[in-house]
């Protein structure tokens, strides 16, 4: 029997954050015992969500390398000692996200004897990620089960000799599009009634911002946008915009989740065009709101895809982005997502008190 269910979202903003809390609301629905645990200013959730704010992120500082050390010394001072205290034998940890202490926090589960299940979101650790790949080995080597969201995370996990990996739904929390913030958005990003593609979230190079540029520079009838906290291509895309004369534009700060929904709301299509993937919680948002989404065949995109472009050119990209327009959104199936959760914490409980990982 599972006494617990707790939820370790170490950021408490963002994508990750939003699923987290959708998976716990649907949860609680069941009877579920469930608490979040996340940073001490993280952005709104459902009511119903119990949140746990044991984590504090100094996000204030200029100094990078400041906020990660005052970050991580608190985490293993005051986090790490907080779970050690609220976690039994009899619960169930869910890690959603990779972390740079993900391998501590794992570490703090297994010595309280409970049942560790981890989603890594990304199942390849990216280069400018501090401890990326020391976290994710250790999320791959030390679950008891091991959830990511598309079938080519699957696929891949299998191939390196990753076991207990199944497959949920990406389910991801939003609140009701604000009319007024979506036609500011719509108001901001085009005009004349003209069709508007949207690149969201994170503006990274991984992302392929310049590759969408190019292919939207293809479709002089539609207006595009690139909208996220910028690290580190903006300047390049400002400028490869101003070369072509592209009618996209640009905004690059963070988007807390009322702004993000609006946003995504006020979109014809949103384009993903990323060079490396596992899957998106941008094309989950869009999907639950009903708009169409085009990718490239990347990682797990197509599997949450309105339209799929052929491959990754320009041309490929402006023809996805026509195609999903005239098709219109891909419902996702988040049918009984909650129960599917529950099943999988309750295999990897099995496999634990079998002694197996």
């Amino acid at each position: 029997m599972i006494r617990r269910v707790h939820l370790v979202e170490s950021g408490g903003r963002g994508g990750v954050f939003n699923h987290s809390v959708e998976v716990a609301s649907g949860l609680v629905e069941l009877g579920v015992d469930v608490v979040v645990h996340t940073a001490d200013d993280c952005e709104a959730a459902p009511a119903s969500v119990r949140l746990c704010r044991c984590v504090t992120w100094h996000r204030t500082s200029s100094s990078r390398l400041v906020r990660q050390a005052r970050t991580s010394a608190r985490y293993v001072l005051r986090t790490l000692p907080h779970l050690r205290g609220a976690i039994k034998a009899e619960d169930v940890v869910h890690i959603q996200g990779s972390f740079a202490l993900t391998p501590e926090l794992i570490s703090v589960a297994r010595r309280r004897a409970a049942t560790v299940v981890v989603s890594p979101h990304n199942t390849f650790a990216r280069s400018n990620a501090r401890g990326a790949g020391r976290a994710l080995r250790s999320a791959l080597e030390g679950a008891d089960r091991i959830l990511v969201y598309s079938d080519a995370d699957r696929r891949r996990l299998h191939d390196q000799g990753v076991a207990n990996v199944a497959r949920v739904p990406l389910v991801q929390w939003i609140p009701p599009a604000d009319p007024a913030l979506v036609a500011g958005w719509r108001a901001k990003l085009t005009s004349g009634g003209a069709r508007l593609a949207l690149l969201a979230g994170q503006v990274r190079a991984d992302k392929n911002p310049e590759l969408f540029v190019r292919a939207l520079a293809e479709l002089p009838a539609w207006r595009a946008a690139v909208v996220g906290e910028d690290l580190g291509p903006g300047r390049q895309i400002d400028a490869l915009i101003a070369r072509t004369g592209a009618a996209v534009t640009t905004v690059y700060r963070y988007l807390d989740v009322e702004d993000f929904t609006a946003l995504v709301a006020a979109a014809d299509v949103v384009v993903a065009p990323y060079e490396v993937a596992s899957q998106s919680g941008v094309l989950a948002v869009a999907a639950r709101l009903g708009v169409p989404t085009a990718v490239v065949p990347c990682g797990g995109l197509a599997e949450f895809a309105t339209a799929v472009a052929r491959d990754n050119s320009a041309s490929a990209v402006r023809d996805a982005v026509l195609a999903a327009y005239d098709t219109g959104a891909k419902p996702l199936d988040t049918a009984d997502a909650a129960g599917r959760y529950l099943h999988e914490y309750t295999v990897a409980q099995q496999c634990r008190a079998k002694g197996r990982k």
